[in-house]
C-alpha cells in the first residue's frame, strides 16, 4: 500500500480547496500563535540584555517545536507501534491519512488566493477603504494611505511570496521528510516548517522589539526556505509559459537579475519573476507600524499597477500551484520506485 503516498499532496490540496482553513478556535496554527504570544510575554523582557533576549527566543522556539512538531510525530509513532500492532495492514493507510491531514493543516493556498480576491472585488467596486482593510488581513505593512495601484502591487507581492510559505515549502519538506523517514519524516518536517514560518512572521522582524528575540527563528526560517523558494522560481516560470498575456522571457530574465535584490536571502526569488512577467516594479519603500524600511524596487516596469495585472498574477499563482503539485507527485512516485528496486 506504499504507493498510496503518491496522493498525499493531492488529497491535502483537495481538502484545502473544499474545506478551507479550519476555524480559528480549533486550527493548530492559531493555537501555535496563541502559545507563542504567551511565551513572548513570559520570556521577552525590555530590561534584558541582547544576549539574554536571544537565548530566551531560542528557548521559546524550541519549546514550540517540541509541542507542535515532536509530540504529533511521537503520537503517530505510538499509534503505529502499539495501536496497530494487531492490524499491520492498516499501518500504511494510517500513515497516509495522518500525513495528508498534517499537510492539509500546514498549507493554505486556497485561503491566500481567496483573500486576494476579496481585495480585488473591493477594488472593482472602487471601495478603497474596504480594499485597504482586507489587504491588511494578509500583509503586515501599513495600508491606511495606499492608493489603488499600491494596493494591487502589495497584493501581487504577498501572492507571490506567500505562495511559497503557504504551499511550495510545505510540499518540499513533505518530499524530503518522506524520502528520508517515510510518513514519520513527512509529519515532522512539514510541521517543523510551519512552526518556524509562523514564528518568523511573529518574531522575525528587524526592529528594536524583536531584533534579538526573533533572530534565531528568522535565520532558521531562511535556512528552511532556501531551497523551496529557488525551486518555486522554476514553478513560476513554467506557469508563465502556460499563462496568456504575460511575458515569460522577462519573467526569467528579470527574475534572475533581481532574485537577490531583497535584504532577505529568499524574499525576492518569488517576487522577481512576477515583476518581469507583468512588467511591474514590486517591493520598494514600505512602513510597518512606525518602522520604515527603504527596500529597493524589484523589476524594471511600471509602478502603475492595474486590476488586469492582479488578474494575471492570480492566474500565474494558480497555474504554478497546479504545476508544482504534479511535479511533487512525481517526486513521491520516484521515491517509491527506487524504494521498490
Amino acid at each position: 500500500m506504499e504507493h498510496i503516498s503518491l496522493f498525499i499532496p493531492l488529497v491535502a490540496l483537495i481538502l484545502d480547496t473544499l474545506l478551507g482553513e479550519p476555524k480559528k478556535n480549533i486550527h493548530p496554527v492559531c493555537l501555535l500563535g496563541n502559545t507563542a504570544n504567551y511565551f513572548e510575554k513570559t520570556f521577552k523582557k525590555e530590561t534584558q540584555k541582547k544576549a539574554e533576549n536571544f537565548f530566551w527566543g531560542c528557548i521559546a522556539t524550541l519549546i514550540c517545536i517540541i509541542i507542535f512538531s515532536l509530540l504529533p510525530t511521537l503520537l503517530f509513532l505510538a499509534i503505529e507501534k502499539f495501536g496497530l500492532q494487531f492490524f499491520p495492514i492498516l499501518i500504511p493507510l494510517t500513515g497516509f491519512l495522518f500525513s495528508s491531514l498534517v499537510l492539509y493543516l500546514c498549507i493554505a493556498p486556497n485561503s491566500l488566493i481567496k483573500h486576494v480576491y476579496f481585495v480585488l472585488n473591493e477594488l472593482k467596486k472602487h471601495n478603497l477603504p474596504e480594499a485597504r482593510k482586507k489587504l491588511s488581513w494578509i500583509v503586515g505593512r501599513n495600508t491606511d494611505t495606499m492608493e489603488e495601484k499600491d494596493i494591487i502591487r502589495a497584493s501581487i507581492e504577498t501572492l507571490s511570496e506567500n505562495s511559497v510559505d503557504s504551499y511550495f515549502a510545505s510540499l518540499f519538506w513533505a518530499v524530503i521528510g518522506y524520502s528520508l523517514f517515510s510518513y514519520t519524516g513527512l509529519i515532522f518536517f512539514v510541521s517543523l516548517h510551519r512552526i518556524i514560518n509562523t514564528l518568523d512572521a511573529m518574531w522575525g522582524k528587524r526592529n528594536e522589539q524583536y531584533e534579538f528575540f526573533g533572530k534565531f527563528v528568522a535565520r532558521f526560517d531562511d535556512v528552511l526556505n532556501f531551497l523551496p523558494v529557488r525551486i518555486s522560481f522554476i514553478f513560476i516560470i513554467l506557469a508563465c509559459i502556460i499563462t496568456k498575456n504575460v511575458n515569460t522571457k522577462k519573467a526569467l530574465l528579470i527574475g534572475f537579475k533581481y532574485r537577490n535584490t531583497h535584504a532577505s536571502p529568499n524574499s525576492a526569488w518569488a517576487e522577481a519573476p512576477y515583476a518581469g512577467a507583468l512588467d511591474l516594479k514590486l517591493a520598494g519603500p514600505v512602513s510597518y507600524g512606525n518602522f520604515h524600511c527603504n527596500y529597493p524596487y524589484i523589476g524594471e516596469g511600471t509602478l502603475d499597477a492595474t486590476l488586469q495585472h492582479l488578474y494575471f498574477a492570480l492566474t500565474i499563482c494558480k497555474n504554478s500551484i497546479l504545476i508544482g503539485t504534479n511535479i511533487i507527485i512525481l517526486c513521491f512516485f520516484a521515491r517509491n520506485f527506487f524504494f521498490i528496486f
